[in-house]
């Protein structure tokens, strides 16, 4: 779930000339560091030390926590990114390109943000543009030109763009002519009138993660609090999920329905959330004393619940069909951190850890 905000030519300084990607210009200084208050910088070590431990949703949250309070900081927009690149959940590479680009634009000597941009872009199937951001990179620091975590994208994105290529050679006529590495963009297949829709396209400000929506087409989100400072939304697997609206973090989520929760209503004056879904009711929900008994409906593992429903995000329809009828699939009902994760650990000298 997103909301909208600021044009994607101005809110993240991509100039869109192919596709919506440029790389951003060099401004041949370097930006001085903020410095991060004291407490800052024990939430940024904080969230360091998550990364570490391989606990990415948390240190996300935390480097969001102290992006908030200190929005001109390229380390922290640099190693946020970075741990949306470990983590992988759907749309966490673009949010890390994102961050990369933020980086590079408060600070254009920022390494990582630049190795990591092209790195994304590649995940992103941008290839093209993932070459022409490395050749950036190795131009700009040549003495990381030649270390492994560039050699090996260098290759990958070589692989890429002559599989690319294999592939349009075989539609070709004949399908005997050698195949050519050209490191054409997506330009070539995109008409004027599209072009000029994507010039005039928003990008999302906020993205809110954990929830999710395949099932039922009604899926409501809303404001709550008395400032409109909680996000709220329901999901097909039975709870509703609140966020903070300014750094997106996940606060709590409830279990609102033994099925889906579908639509969320909160009062207009009191502090009251009227939640419905497939059960024949609607419930009503306010704060109690913290001495009472709410472990029926909070759902403490919070990560676990975010994982199951990225799963059954990507899992077949059929399978998702069996679950919502009662049956467990493995790997869909059960979340944790025991999910695996495929990617390369070791990046080389370029992207290691976060700063």
């Amino acid at each position: 779930m997103s909301t909208n905000g600021v044009s994607n030519g101005v809110s993240n300084g991509l100039h869109l000339h192919s596709n919506g990607f440029r790389l951003p210009e060099s401004r041949g200084h370097v930006s001085p560091q903020v410095e991060l208050p004291p407490y800052l910088e024990r939430v940024k070590q904080q969230a360091n030390e998550a990364f570490a431990c391989q606990q990415w949703t948390q240190a996300i949250q935390l480097y969001s926590k102290a992006v908030q309070r200190a929005p001109h900081n390229a380390m922290l927009y640099g190693n946020r990114a970075a741990a949306y690149m470990k983590r992988k959940w759907d749309g966490d590479h673009y949010d890390a390109l994102r961050d990369c680009l933020k980086a590079i634009s408060l600070n254009p000597c920022h390494l990582k943000a630049h190795f990591r941009l092209a790195r994304c872009l590649f995940e992103l199937k941008y290839v093209a543009e993932a070459l022409e951001c490395l050749d950036d990179f190795k131009g700009k620091f040549p003495e990381q030109a030649h270390s492994s975590a560039c050699d090996a994208l260098g290759r990958a994105i070589t692989a890429a763009l002559f599989s690319k290529n294999d592939g349009e050679e075989k539609k070709g006529p004949g399908g005997g002519a050698p195949v050519r590495l050209r490191s054409t963009s997506r330009k070539d297949s995109i008409s004027e009138d599209e072009m000029a829709l994507r010039e005039r396209s928003y990008d999302y400000q906020f993205r809110y993660c954990g929830h999710c929506n395949t099932t039922t087409d009604i899926k409501e989100a809303n404001f709550f609090g008395s400032n409109a400072q909680y996000i709220v939304s329901g999901s097909d697997d039975g709870s509703f999920f609140i966020w903070e609206k300014e750094t997106t973090n996940l606060v709590r989520v409830l279990q609102g329905d033994e099925s889906i929760v579908n639509c969320l209503q909160p009062h207009p004056s009191y502090c009251f959330l009227a939640t419905s879904g497939i059960d024949p009711v609607v419930r009503l929900w306010n704060p109690r004393p913290e001495s009472e008994d709410l472990t029926g409906r909070v759902v403490e593992d919070m990560e676990g619940a975010s994982q199951a429903n990225q799963r059954r995000m990507n899992a077949d329809p059929l399978e998702v069909m069996l679950l919502n009828m009662g049956y467990r699939i493995t790997g869909l009902s059960s979340g944790g951190a025991g999910a695996s994760d495929d990617e390369d650990s070791s990046e080389g000298q370029v992207q290691c850890r976060p700063s």
